[in-house]
This record gives structure tokens, C-alpha cells and sequence, in this order.
């Protein structure tokens, strides 16, 4: 009802503003300039009220396993999808608002001590989960899943505190990822959340059903229902999308022109996701730092991003993008063959490196086979090639090949949260679980951890990728500002338009 009310109170608004209703109601200020109807995100006139009822119908192109945040996924396609969903079922303590701020959710206000160790939160009360279960301090304690083995946990009156083992300055930012999400499993293995759609069915990797939480704190959805089809490939998903047989798809960024010039509507997020060349340490060719530098340095990035990714997305010489550290711009990603040229002349004999790319992934391939065209101008041969997935970075199974392309999401919109991320993955190629970062890292100190795991060469960044949605003509209020793009599909507070009687 919340959602309806400003809906028709925003109607009201802009017909008193439009009509001349409304002054400056400032005495002898000048006279109001003529104003233009006020529009919603999309473009969406507010005078159109927003409707209750209905189906979302959804479809992408991974394949999600378990509907579970406990579960971590097998493929960074079926991590992203999961990242898209999860949200609306399960919540966190805070999140990230649209500049980037952390604002309440589940905790409407905390506070911490001066040691940066011990943090309260406050929690939001009336709170309850799907199941009926309301959100006290204990149910809370238990319902955070994937907290740090490090992290303790007390009960307070009205929430609990966290105490840490080391100063945490920006613990909220680290609760606001998805993987902090508060749920509740009963014996028989079901899953509850707070968020404003329930799980109704999952088939796994093939289809899904979320229901509207009528009960929701925040008010109920707009949709009914949100249909989710997956595994369909990117072609299907737009003609799907044109015949209106789907109302919201998720598109390959390389895509996105292809899908603006066939009249679709794209949303695209900022780059959010990371393509990186790996060099695997199990792999002779690879351990020599002057070979990972040359190909490093021979790789014309400009190039993969404007004619591969056709030009959605942005050339990376550094782990974040611009957006989030603000020092991007001080890593280089120009390609220099000369310098390349320079570390091989000592070399009696051409080294040579298979890089790996997924098969089926028409991008990796087109990245790799770019790849292997500019380290060759170098003096190295490159050899790209489809081979098939394996367990993360395991290192007992011998890969056959020596370098691969990864694709890694960021977790945050803030940088050392997002930084520490990337360096947890890259783990098991840089050959340390530290990340080197304290809880008080600021830009300096990101900065700098960033300059020297980039100077190994073992993990070479290649681009920044966004994330890009096709919507149909039946979608409204869609609304996904910067910070917010990894909050989840931002569907609580969009409908769909009435169809033609």
C-alpha cells in the first residue's frame, strides 16, 4: 500500500505542477519557470499510477543450481544470476544506495567503539521472516550466513554486536554483500528470508517461481509472480524479449548495440565484472616473469574492448575500475611491442603458452584468439584454445594448458571490500590467502597493495565488463542507479504496464 500511495501522491504532484498549483511560495522571488512533467527512472511519466497484479517473466542464460546462498556456485555466469536473484528473497543488515553510501535495511542504525573492533546494530523492528519467525537479536545471530569464523557474536536488547579481531572500518560496506544475507533453514531444508518475493519452486537449472511476500516490512511487490527460465541462449532471449513471450533478459555486454539497434530497451550497469588472463603456477611456461610481462605488455586492450565488447565496457590495467577506486587511470593499458620485444631478445628459442578460453563463449574465444595475434608480434606463440571446465584454480589436476581467461564479478561498489574480493579469488594463482590490506586501508594503501600484485604479472586485467539487461515494453519504474548495481534486480518497486483490452 506504501508503494501505491507515493505512486498516486507523486501523480497528484505533478498535475499541481503542471497546472500552475505550485509557487515559489518565496516572497519576492521571481516566477516559477514553465516545468516539464516529472518523469520516473525509464522515463516513465509519474501521473501513470502503478498497477499490482501480474507476472514478471524472466530469462537467462545460466544455469542456477540450489536457490541457496550457503551454496557457492560452479561457473561465474551462474554467480552473477545468483547475485541478480538471491536479493529478493533474502536480505542483509545494510546495503549500498545509489552513491554508494551504506543505508539501513534489516539494521536501521549502528555505531562502533574507538578500536574499530566492536560494532552494534540496531535492528529494524516488526521484521519478520516468510516462515513467520520474527527478527529478534538471537534469530538474527543465527540467521547470518557465511559469517567470518573470526567474528563473535552477543545478543543485545534490541540487536547484537559483532566484535572482530582486528580494527574493521568498513564492516557495514562487508555486510552489505550478498553473501551476508540473513535466512532461516528449517529441518526440512526450506528457506526463509525477509525479502519481498518467497521461493515457490525451483527447478534446478531450468525454471523458477517467486511469489509476492504479501507480509513484506516494506510493503508488498507490485508482480504477483516472477517466472524465471534459464539456460536459454542469448539469441533466444531477445527474439523472446521482441515477440513479448519475456518482459526482462540478461544480455552479453558485446550484445548491447546489437539490442539497441533492434529497438530493445537496454539498461546497462557501470563495469562490474572483470576479465583477467590468468597464468597458472603448476605450469613451467608461465613461471618466467619476463614471458607473463611481454604478453602482458603486448596486448592491445583498446582494441578487445572496442571491436570484441564493441565498445561496452572499458579498457583495464588495474583490478577496479575507475568508479570504484578512483586510480584506475594510474595503470597503463597501452600496448607496448617494442618493450614486449625487449624481455624476449635473451630467449634461444620461441616460448610458447596454450591459453584456455570456455568453450561456447564466442567473447573469450574472440579475446583469446586477440590475444594470441598480439603476443606473436612479440615473439611469443600463443596457442588459444576451447578445453573445458575445471574445479577453480585446483592444482593437483595438471591443467594441459598455461594461461586461461577468467571472468570475476566485484562484490562491492567500494574499493577495499572490493579489492580484498578479488584478491580471495586470485588466491590460489598468487599463492597467498593474506590480502595484505588492513581495516583501516585507505585509498594510498588499496592502492599500492593493487601497484604490486599487478607487478607479478600473474593475473594480467584485460577489461571491465557491464552488466546489461533487455526489457520489454510492459516494464516500469525500472531504476538501477550506480551504487546499487549490485544490490540484486531492482524488481520491488517495478510493474508492469496493463495490457490492451
Amino acid at each position: 500500500m506504501l508503494r501505491l500511495l507515493a505512486g498516486i501522491s507523486a501523480g497528484v504532484l505533478t498535475c499541481a505542477i503542471s497546472s500552475g498549483g505550485l509557487t515559489s511560495g518565496e516572497e519576492g522571488g521571481a516566477s516559477p519557470a514553465p516545468t516539464k512533467p516529472l518523469r520516473m527512472a525509464g522515463g516513465l511519466l509519474v501521473s501513470e499510477r502503478p498497477r499490482y497484479g501480474g507476472t514478471l517473466r524472466v530469462e537467462i542464460g545460466a544455469s542456477v543450481g540450489l536457490f541457496d546462498p550457503e551454496v557457492a556456485p560452479i561457473s561465474e555466469a551462474e554467480k552473477c544470476a545468483k547475485a541478480d536473484l538471491l536479493p529478493l528473497v533474502f536480505e542483509t543488515l545494510v546495503r549500498i544506495d545509489g552513491r554508494g553510501n551504506v543505508e539501513p535495511l534489516l539494521a536501521e542504525t549502528w555505531e562502533r567503539d574507538a578500536s574499530m573492533r566492536r560494532w552494534k546494530f540496531h535492528l529494524r523492528t516488526g521484521v519478520r521472516f516468510q516462515d513467520g519467525t520474527l527478527l529478534g537479536p538471537q534469530t538474527a545471530v543465527d540467521a547470518l550466513a557465511n559469517a567470518d569464523k573470526d567474528w563473535r557474536f552477543s545478543a543485545t536488547t534490541d540487536g547484537f554486536q559483532i566484535e572482530t579481531s582486528s580494527a574493521a572500518a568498513d564492516l557495514p560496506a562487508t555486510l552489505a554483500q550478498s553473501q551476508y544475507v540473513l535466512m532461516r533453514r528449517a529441518a526440512d531444508g526450506k528457506l526463509a528470508g525477509t525479502g519481498p518475493f518467497k521461493l515457490q519452486t525451483w527447478e534446478i537449472a531450468k525454471k523458477g517461481v517467486l511469489t509476492a511476500n504479501l507480509d513484506y516490512w516494506g510493503g508488498r511487490p507490485f508482480f504477483d509472480s516472477v517466472d524465471v527460465q534459464m539456460g536459454r541462449a542469448a539469441r533466444e532471449r531477445m527474439i523472446d524479449l521482441e515477440v513479448g513471450k519475456a518482459d526482462l533478459v540478461d544480455l552479453p555486454a558485446e550484445m548491447a548495440r546489437r539490442a539497441a539497434d533492434e529497438k530493445i530497451r537496454v539498461e546497462t550497469t557501470p563495469p562490474v565484472e572483470l576479465l583477467v588472463l590468468v597464468f597458472l603456477p603448476t605450469r613451467t611456461a608461465g613461471d618466467d616473469a619476463r614471458v607473463r610481462e611481454a604478453v602482458s605488455r603486448s596486448i592491445d586492450r583498446a582494441a578487445i574492448v572496442n571491436l570484441v565488447l564493441q565498445k561496452q565496457g572499458e579498457v583495464s590495467g588495474g583490478f577496479l575500475p575507475q568508479w570504484i577506486s578512483g586510480t584506475s587511470f594510474l595503470f597503463s593499458t597501452l600496448p607496448d611491442v617494442a618493450a614486449a620485444s625487449a624481455l624476449m631478445k635473451d630467449f634461444t628459442t620461441t616460448p610458447g603458452l596454450v591459453l584456455r578460453y570456455h568453450p561456447g563463449d564466442g567473447l573469450e574465444q574472440a579475446v583469446a584468439e586477440r590475444i594470441a595475434v598480439n603476443a606473436r608480434e612479440a615473439g611469443i606463440i600463443v596457442t588459444a584454445m576451447a578445453i573445458p571446465d575445471r574445479p577453480g584454480f585446483a592444482r593437483d589436476m595438471r591443467p594441459k594448458y598455461d594461461a586461461e581467461l577468467v571472468r570475476v564479478s566485484l562484490n562491492s561498489p567500494m574499493a577495499r571490500p572490493a579489492l580484498i574480493g578479488l584478491l580471495q579469488e586470485f588466491a590460489p594463482i598468487l599463492d597467498t590467502n593474506d590480502t595484505g590490506l588492513t581495516g583501516t586501508a585507505g585509498v594510498a594503501e588499496i592502492y599500492a597493495r593493487e601497484k604490486a600484485v599487478l607487478e607479478t604479472y600473474r593475473v594480467v586485467p584485460i577489461a571491465h565488463l557491464p552488466r546489461v539487461y533487455g526489457l520489454g515494453p510492459r516494464v516500469r519504474n525500472w531504476s538501477m542507479p550506480p551504487g546499487a548495481a549490485m544490490n540484486g534486480l531492482p524488481l520491488a518497486d517495478v510493474w508492469l504496464e496493463r495490457e490492451a483490452q
